[in-house]
Order: C-alpha cells, then sequence, then structure tokens
C-alpha cells in the first residue's frame, strides 16, 4: 500500500485499483475459448445472466478468408434468432435478421446495442458460469458448435 503525508492512499488510486482488479476479471472470463472453422474463428463468445424469459449471446467473427454469411444460429432453446438493435426516431428496437455477411478479411462483432444473438422462451435462469450451447451456420464454411460463457454484467 502506498501512503502519502497524511497516511492514506488518494481515493482515485483505490478507485483505479478496484476498476483495474474488476476489468482483469471481466477479460479472464470474456477469453472463453476460440473456435475455428476454415478461415473464420469465433472469439469471446458470451452472455449476461438473466432472470426472465429471454437473454442475448455476443461474439465476435474473425473472417481471416472471402467474404461468407451466417445464415443461422441453432440451439435447443425454443427461438434462436439472430437480431440488430436499431435506433428509429428515437426509440431502441430489434429487427430480425435473416443473413448476416461477414466481409472478407474483417472482424464482424455482435454486441450489446447492436447484432446479437437472440433466445427467447427460457424456462430456466442462466448464471454466471453458465455455458450456452449453440451451433453456427455459415454459407460456405458450414457448422460450428460453440458455446457462450454466462459473465458477470459490468
Amino acid at each position: 500500500m502506498v501512503r502519502h503525508r497524511n497516511g492514506y492512499e488518494t481515493l482515485g488510486k483505490i478507485q483505479m485499483k478496484y476498476i483495474l482488479a474488476t476489468f482483469l476479471i471481466v477479460c479472464s472470463s470474456v477469453s472463453a475459448e476460440n473456435y475455428t472453422l476454415g478461415n473464420l474463428t469465433i472469439k469471446d463468445a458470451f452472455a449476461y445472466p438473466t432472470n426472465g424469459k429471454s437473454g442475448a449471446g455476443y461474439f465476435v467473427i474473425q473472417n481471416q478468408g472471402p467474404e461468407d454469411t451466417l445464415i443461422k444460429v441453432v440451439g435447443d432453446y425454443p427461438r434462436v434468432m439472430v437480431h440488430e438493435s436499431i435506433m428509429e426516431n428515437g426509440v431502441m428496437s430489434m429487427k430480425h435478421r435473416m443473413k448476416v455477411k461477414v466481409p472478407a478479411g474483417e472482424a464482424f462483432e455482435f454486441k450489446p446495442g447492436a447484432h446479437h444473438v437472440m433466445f427467447m422462451g427460457l424456462i430456466d435462469d442462466w448464471n454466471v458460469d453458465d455455458e450456452i450451447a449453440v451451433t453456427l451456420k455459415f454459407e460456405t464454411a458450414g457448422s460450428l458448435d460453440i458455446k457462450f460463457v454466462v459473465i458477470p454484467r459490468p
């Protein structure tokens, strides 16, 4: 512990330590397994705990090859769909997306407030450290099984 002339750490340093510790915990829990299918790598697949009938999953698709398209997400849940959150006339809404193009040589991020995998009709809550299994189906690369790891909300 660093002490100042008055014998106490400054509030800023204490806050920075907690912020850094929280950041490291979140990063370590999001640094879940990477999944590879041909030229595609799926990274940082995570979800937040639920306490209702729906949840969402997020991840990054890194494409090292030609353009591909995510055409479906399948899971053992009543309804699994790809949605995009859109702000229209000051109102946030979700639009179902049948396909998501992943540009050649680029990354496409599914994140809160944007594209996400929507799970509807959930019966059980998701809790921290649960794993949510799905299959991503791509037009060219084929199918890939992944797991979203449930992490604490920031």
